[in-house]
């Protein structure tokens, strides 16, 4: 095993624990909504949020693979970094979705009961991709969609955090899903690859 499969064993674990937790409770959400347990209403926006965080889990993992690309040279200062990536993950995801949706009746509520939380964390975890891009070379960080990738979240969690309107807590959840699937399916591609 070399370092770089070393060190990702406990940030596989962090964030498929992060996962794990999502889809724990989406399959509650999934069984409540059927009729067992009590009603739930499952509002939009909580969904695209939900969304945007699965998929930021995922493309984390898939995107950590540049180290192995380039040789990184690995401190303990560069691994502690890399797994408080991920554990900062997994708290957006906690703060996010509780466990098993307990005391949950309308997601849409309980999302703007603790969006302040959700949305500084949201900017934490943005800070962290931006520093985890730098580490793997300038020239992936500093093309023009990766910019774009960072300003649409940090006007999604600013706006987020200020706004109570429906509509513009929409269009904030929509806007990160979609950059993060083109972001996902345009830039990162094949494994290995960029």
């Amino acid at each position: 095993m070399g370092s770089f499969e070393y060190v990702m064993v406990l940030v596989s674990i962090v964030i498929g624990l992060a996962v794990t937790h999502l889809l724990n409770a989406l399959a509650t959400a999934v069984h409540r909504i059927r009729g067992h347990g009590e009603p739930l209403h499952l509002e939009a926006v909580y969904v695209l949020w939900v969304a945007a965080v699965l998929i930021w889990l995922i493309s984390f993992w898939w995107w950590e693979f540049k180290f192995q690309e380039i040789e990184s040279h690995w401190s303990f200062g560069l691994y502690l970094f890399v797994v408080s990536y991920a554990v900062a993950l997994f708290l957006l995801a906690a703060v996010l979705v509780p466990s098993r949706m307990a005391g949950v009746n309308d997601s849409y509520a309980y999302f703007m009961d603790g969006r302040k939380w959700f949305f500084w964390g949201l900017l934490l975890v943005i800070a962290l991709d931006t520093v985890d891009s730098f580490l793997k070379g300038t020239e992936w960080t500093l093309r023009p969609f990766s910019l774009f990738y960072w300003l649409v979240f940090i006007a999604a969690a600013v706006a987020g955090m200020i706004s109570t309107r429906r509509s513009i807590q929409l269009a904030c959840a929509t806007a990160a899903v979609t950059v993060q699937l083109v972001y996902m399916f345009r830039e990162v591609g094949v494994l290995g690859s960029w």
